[in-house]
């Protein structure tokens, strides 16, 4: 009930449309009571006593009865559909905004095509739920309850034994609902796995091409599909027999109850009119009972579903502090530092000073820690220990005004499927033409006038249509457009040509001069510029110092480089 109770706060602030609909559910139910009503009129008047009178009043009441049901459906569906649909706008903003403000460690323990699955599919299921099932729920017991006022009207013993039904209907809610549910999210928990495969072979799909891998993730997919393949079935086998039940079941009252009237009109004891009155009313009053129970089912069964969302949406948001980020005016100091992601440890005792305006070079091998040592200055992984800004525990400053003054530029470029000046627009969204020029021009990213369009020409999706290199420099122009206090470059110039690197590091130095900088790198050229390096491993500073230093000790720094054929 919980899931249910969940709905029904996201759709709290639509009430008022759901009043409308219900207004539209009232007329609906009355005109289908006015129709029901008149059957006996049309029996006993008309076709007994030969009333033509009576025949053209009926007909007209018979046709506003009519107009008065269809205005009704109308407004209820109209009115609950435009509340779902607005529920079903604000869940997916919660979703995905809450999906942008989740720690950057989530989507390590998260894969993306389980995120997709659950933004667009189990949305899907919620649509399900709010656009038919509630609408449902809300039309169809008032129509069925006005028309069980006309059956309690003309025959209530023959109705007090109907009600015997209710608990049989009850039962088949429970028991169809179950199987639907569990059957359901197993087809949602395949889809995500299956949406993470679709993924990863589409993002590798030059790699598996080349490794001839293309079978192993067919049979991976074909797993998946499987699965879903029989939850699916399952499922609708389940929807099916609850539809075939009803029916069956539906049958078998109303020839029960043929038969009842039939006798009581042979005994003289009900007229022809009461009977077909009460007939219609029955009839009737099946296709409400039959479709609320149904939507009872689906609703139970998908409600699952919502539980998934639930969970992703209670996930905590990045804690942010209260202090105003004014800038780098002293030091950054790491005392003991450690960081663990699902109980493996990444970093241990990391202690060491950085004054304002230093260039840090950071090496060691792969898995040594770099990368997330960098990422703890702008936040984006959490630590323990102290790493303080001015005297300033970086926890208490406030997340945005921090990474508004840190630039970060990554070996794992981020472009939008859009285009250069949208790309650009992301670092500064004020950003004058001279300034993207320019931060273009720095950026050497002069095959921009080659693409079609310019600054204005569409990239492809995640830069595709651009090379390594050409991806790498367009993320460099974005940081020279940002142009933060704290500048960090993680295997930046990874991609890049040793001519066009050396000008491109050259940029940097010139642009960001008395800045901050972390440099993560490879490449003895990269680190060469600065004014210190720690050298890394296995999630340690095991040396310090400047390159020459360093390389005299003959120690894990001239070690790293002569393995790589540097030295």
């Amino acid at each position: 009930m919980e899931d249910l109770r969940w709905l029904l706060r996201h759709i709290r602030p639509y009430l008022p449309l759901l009043l409308l609909s219900l207004i539209g559910s009232i007329l609906q139910s009355g005109g289908a009571t006015g129709v029901t009503l008149l059957v006996k009129n049309v029996i006993d008047e008309v076709f007994v006593f030969k009333n033509e009178e009576e025949l053209v009043r009926i007909v007209f009441l018979m046709l506003l009865s009519a107009l008065a049901m269809q205005a009704g459906f109308f407004l209820s569906k109209y009115f609950v559909t435009l509340a779902s649909e607005k529920t079903l706008r604000d869940i997916r903003l919660r979703i995905f905004r809450k999906l942008l403000y989740v720690p950057y460690t989530f989507f390590v323990r998260h894969p993306t095509g389980d995120l997709i699955s659950r933004v667009v599919s189990d949305v899907e299921k919620i649509r399900q739920i709010l656009v038919d099932q509630v609408p449902t729920l809300l039309r169809e017991p008032v129509v069925g309850l006005a028309l069980f006022g006309v059956l309690l009207y003309r025959d209530p013993f023959l109705t007090a034994f109907l009600i015997i039904a209710v608990p049989v209907m009850a039962y088949m809610v429970r028991f169809f609902g179950s199987k639907k549910g569990k059957h359901l999210r197993r087809t949602q928990e395949s889809t995500a796995e299956l949406t993470q495969t679709l993924s990863q072979s589409l993002q590798g799909i030059e790699n598996l091409k080349v490794f001839s891998a293309q079978e192993k993730l067919i049979q991976a997919f074909r797993e998946f599909n499987d699965r879903i393949y029989r939850s699916s079935v399952r499922t609708e086998l389940y929807i099916a027999g609850n539809t075939a039940l009803n029916y069956l079941f539906g049958y078998g009252v109303t020839a029960g109850v043929i038969f009842y009237g039939g006798f009581r009109i042979l005994q003289g004891d009900l007229t022809p009119g009461d009977f077909i009155s009460y007939l219609t009313a029955l009839f009737l009053v099946q296709p409400p009972l039959l479709n609320s129970q149904k939507a009872l089912m689906n609703l139970r069964g998908t409600l699952p579903v919502v539980r998934r969302l639930r969970d992703l949406l209670n996930m905590e948001e990045e804690p942010s502090g209260g202090v105003s980020f004014e800038g780098l005016k002293r030091d950054l100091r790491f005392e003991d530092v450690e960081v663990a992601v699902d109980g493996k440890t990444i970093l241990r005792g990391i202690t060491f000073s950085v004054s304002k305006g230093e260039r840090i070079g950071i090496v060691g091998h792969t898995g040594s820690g770099k990368s997330t040592l960098v990422r703890i200055i702008p936040r984006l992984v959490d630590y323990r220990g102290s790493v303080r800004i001015d005297g300033t525990e970086l926890r208490e400053f406030d997340l945005k005004t921090l990474r508004e003054r840190v630039g970060i530029s990554t070996q794992e470029t981020f472009l939008l499927n859009a285009t250069v000046r949208e790309n650009l627009l992301i670092a500064k969204p004020d950003a004058t033409e001279e300034e993207m020029r320019e931060a273009l021009r720095l950026a050497l990213c002069d095959f921009v006038e080659r693409i079609r369009g310019g600054i204005d020409g569409l990239v492809g999706e995640r830069g595709y249509s651009l090379s390594g290199g050409e991806r790498q420099r367009l993320a460099l122009a974005r940081l020279f457009l940002k142009n933060p206090e704290i500048v960090i470059l993680d295997e930046a110039t990874s991609a890049l040509d040793l001519n066009t690197e050396k000008e491109v590091l050259r940029n940097v130095q010139e642009f960001f001069a008395g800045r901050t900088m972390f440099v993560v790198a490879h490449r003895l050229s990269n680190v060469a510029i600065c004014d210190r390096i720690l050298v890394m491993r296995e999630g340690s500073i095991v040396e310090e110092g400047d390159f020459r230093s360093l390389l005299g000790k003959e120690g894990e720094f001239s070690r790293i480089f002569r393995e790589s054929g540097v030295l």
